[in-house]
């Protein structure tokens, strides 16, 4: 029988805020304090972009932390036991089915079928079953992401009707961008939990190669590997084609 020690149930703690800028999954906002302990800047610690109030609001009693949670920028991790649990028994059964493994294209759809919280992805190329499935889901989660290499077709369903699914933020990088080369990454990333790393694009044809042994997808379930792919290869992206700024205003709304 495997032993399990429930010590370690305390060090399951995922990075519980998501940058406005950049979209990292970080713990706290970084907080620099003068001598007498008043708060004279605060940060992402992923990105370091400063997080700037918007001057002459009514709302101005309204803290940072208190907007990060009025925009959904929080994830509330009441139920994080309960919800890894499902993620796990999804890769799990992927894996080990009687019937064999399940197919690559399966996995992705099912897992991101049970995003909670958010889901991030990059590729180079997307086929439309994939901006599907990406568009259901954000019919319940945030969905961002970012592919090179977008087909003329693919291009307009990404982002010519934002009213479809207001949750689905996409930006497409041509492939010959010429301030930085285009993004060649494939991640898919759910809720800090479950993340897709390897060689295969969100196409039709990468899972299903993947399935011969021709394309490369790995599945991770490490909380730590996850938020590490999540800040070092998806955020710099993002902030840069979405907040290249050194300064992030904020508008404080009350709810």
């Amino acid at each position: 029988m495997v032993g399990f020690d429930i010590t370690s149930i305390l060090d399951f703690q995922p990075p519980n805020r998501i940058c406005p800028a950049c979209r990292g999954l970080i713990k706290a906002i970084k907080t620099e304090h003068d001598q007498d302990w008043n708060v004279t800047a605060e940060s992402c610690p992923v990105c370091q972009v400063r997080y700037v109030k918007e001057v002459d609001t009514w709302a101005s009693d309204v803290s940072l932390h208190q907007h990060f949670r009025n925009e959904g920028l929080v994830i509330d991790h009441r139920d994080l036991f309960p919800h890894a649990t499902t993620l796990a028994k999804v890769v799990h059964d992927a894996r080990h089915s009687l019937s064999g493994p399940w197919p690559t294209m399966r996995t992705f759809f099912e897992v991101i079928s049970r995003a909670r919280y958010f889901v991030h992805f990059t590729s180079w190329g997307i086929s439309h079953q994939m901006i599907g499935a990406l568009k259901m889901a954000s019919m319940r989660v945030p969905v961002f992401g970012f592919v090179s290499n977008v087909e003329p077709h693919a291009r307009a369903e990404l982002t010519e009707y934002p009213r479809e699914a207001p949750k689905l933020v996409a930006k497409v990088i041509p492939s010959d961008q010429g301030a930085y080369d285009a993004p060649h990454r494939k991640i898919l990333i759910i809720d800090g939990l479950v993340a897709f790393k390897g060689s295969t694009n969100l196409t039709n044809a990468g899972p299903r190669r993947a399935d011969r042994a021709l394309d490369l997808t790995e599945v991770v379930t490490d909380f730590a590997q996850v938020t590490d792919l999540n800040n070092k290869y998806f955020a710099p992206v993002w902030r840069h084609v979405t907040s290249p700024d050194e300064t992030f205003v904020w508008s404080p709304v009350p709810f």
